[in-house]
């Protein structure tokens, strides 16, 4: 059986969503429903926390992804940290941290990039820095990829399957609660999405 636990925040965690229509036990689902996959036996394991930070994430790495014998760690994370003004670097060595984290002790490891947030729907707080946020997201979501490609890190490029075909397929109202958080249907999409990248990953 191969353990993947998903490291994130709220957009993990399934804000406001019922607990098995989150992309998580989407997945559970479509890869058990998978007779070419019943051999793989892939189990995902909810570890998102609403409101939680990267910074977060690596503290409770050692509980949440190690004690819970993880073959796989996919992250999602450090919007939180966007929202409340934490310095880039020291989200993107937060990350880091966690991936050597994994790397140290054996866990495959896949970072996702965050999903896009809607500017003209963020209403989810009251804030007069969505365009810098909107900036340093991006700025962040590029340090990702670099920073994955480079050092041979599996990873997939979650805000850009928003902007370049999620959000192009869907209206934005259709899949978002708030601007932030995906509603049910978001989570459909996005769960497959997901299983479309997995086993191209995989080589399923």
């Amino acid at each position: 059986m191969k353990k993947i636990v998903c490291l994130g925040d709220s957009t993990t965690y399934g804000y406001m969503v019922p607990r098995d229509k989150v992309w998580t036990e989407i997945l559970n689902d479509k890869f058990s429903n998978d007779n070419r996959y019943n051999n793989k036996d892939f189990t995902f394991i909810n570890k998102g926390i609403n409101g939680d930070m990267i910074s977060g994430m690596l503290a409770r790495f050692d509980r949440d992804c190690i004690n819970e014998n993880a073959d796989t760690v996919i992250l999602m994370g450090g919007v939180n940290d966007i929202f409340t003004c934490k310095h880039i670097k020291k989200i993107e060595n937060n990350l880091i941290g966690i991936v050597n984290k994994s790397l140290e002790n054996n866990i495959d490891i896949i970072v996702f990039t965050p999903i896009a947030f809607i500017k003209e729907a963020f209403n989810f707080f009251e804030s007069n820095n969505i365009e810098e946020f909107d900036n340093i997201l991006k700025e962040y979501v590029n340090f990702i990829n670099n920073y994955t490609k480079t050092n041979n890190i599996k990873s997939i490029d979650v805000y850009n399957i928003f902007t370049d075909k999620i959000l192009k397929e869907n209206n934005y109202y259709d899949i978002f609660f708030d601007g932030v958080h995906l509603n049910e249907n978001g989570h459909n999409v996005f769960a497959s999405e997901i299983y479309k990248e997995l086993k191209n990953i995989y080589d399923l």
